[in-house]
């Protein structure tokens, strides 16, 4: 059987005491947990959500997204009615019609992992239903990745290996003439999108004494000042002035393929185009073409494919550096999004207001 119920319920005790302004709910909640095994032990190996909420008195149900079909998934929904979903990766989209009915149960989903676009419809947050993910907790491991890139980059590590072991050189002095390796201090540096990955990189930065702008459709140039960023009025105008171009916004219909040929042209020579948003905001043609005539160097964590295939042209480009969609959480942060989400779990139990809730905003802007 798909469904793991958990039958005794605590009446009355929580997992920790209600303080001031603090208060129990008189329903009972009904969560489901939909998670894979894998799921499971890649985020809950250091806390136990069923057990937890048991003693909150929540009614528990268990089931594996591996084992069932999206027809019994709808009946499932029906059948438990639940007011609380547990999800991650493999979990199946929230039915539309479900979720719009007067009396559908659903009142908060807490998601282990970052973007819920393609499980929970924009609907449910139209009527306030509350999501929560692992919010802003991976923005600086992201923004780690990414700094890598561009310094790996510049200091033209795909070429390393025939140096290290040449014994027909001067050490040192003769390969980073030979190499052409450059620095990033003082560089003008552009970054497209200003959410939590872009906001971790520009503190990152800071030591570099880079030059930093940024654009991103919607946020305010006073957000991006107060951060000593220059706010750009276009795609354009930011790589026109982008040494080093860092692609971190969210994927829209309207973001979609924003950075094509035009703005990949407007690039100086030699730039640097690093991405560790989404693969589809680039004209990956344009970039390719780019590359491939040798006037950008290109890193990303992110191609339009995932996984990127074995015959895939980057991978054949001398001076890219592609890593395995690996920028963030790193493997010890997904304990952390597991804490965050008993916590949030928590707090919603006792009435309070979750962490990483996602307004209609930042839904339409997440990748």
């Amino acid at each position: 059987m798909s469904i793991s119920p958990h039958p005794i319920q605590a009446p009355s005790s929580c997992s920790r005491p209600p303080g001031a302004g603090q208060r129990l709910r008189v329903r009972q909640e009904r969560i489901l947990l939909a998670v894979t095994e894998h799921e499971k032990r890649t985020f809950l190996s250091e806390v136990d959500i069923p057990a937890t909420c048991l003693k909150a008195g929540a009614a528990v149900h268990e089931t594996n997204p591996e084992k069932i079909t999206r027809e019994y998934w709808e009946e499932l929904l029906r059948d438990i009615r639940p007011t609380v979903l547990v999800s991650a990766w493999n979990t199946p989209p929230l039915p539309v019609a479900w979720l719009t009915e007067p009396d559908s149960s659903l009142r908060y989903v807490c998601h282990l992992a970052g973007t819920v676009r393609n499980l929970v419809p924009r609907a449910f947050l139209e009527r306030g239903g509350l999501v929560t993910n692992w919010g802003g907790l991976i923005g600086e491991a992201v923004a780690e990745q990414a700094l890598l890139l561009a310094l790996a980059t510049l200091r033209k590590l795909p070429r390393w290996r025939p140096w290290i072991t040449a014994t027909d050189k001067q050490p040192g002095l003769s390969a980073c003439m030979a190499l052409g390796t450059r620095s990033l201090r003082r560089r003008s540096v552009g970054i497209h999108g200003f959410g939590h990955v872009a906001r971790a990189l520009v503190d990152l930065l800071k030591p570099f004494q880079a030059d930093v702008a940024a654009f991103s459709p919607g946020v305010p140039p006073e957000l991006m000042r107060a951060r000593n960023v220059v706010p750009a009025r276009s795609p354009g105008q930011l790589a026109a002035r982008s040494e080093v171009f860092f692609e971190c916004e969210a994927l829209t219909p309207d973001t979609a393929g924003s950075i094509d040929a035009d703005v990949l042209d407007a690039l100086p020579d030699n730039a640097v185009f690093v991405n560790v948003g989404r693969g589809a905001v680039v004209d990956e043609g344009a970039l390719l073409a780019a590359a491939r005539a040798g006037r950008i160097q290109v890193a990303a964590d992110v191609l339009r494919q995932d996984p990127i295939p074995a015959d895939s042209p980057f991978l054949e480009l001398e001076d890219a550096i592609i890593s395995p969609h690996i920028a963030g959480p790193t493997s010890e942060q997904f304990a952390d999004c597991g804490r965050l989400a008993l916590a949030n779990l928590q707090k919603y139990l006792l009435g309070e207001i979750p962490e990483s809730s996602l307004s209609l905003n930042v839904y339409d802007r997440a990748t």
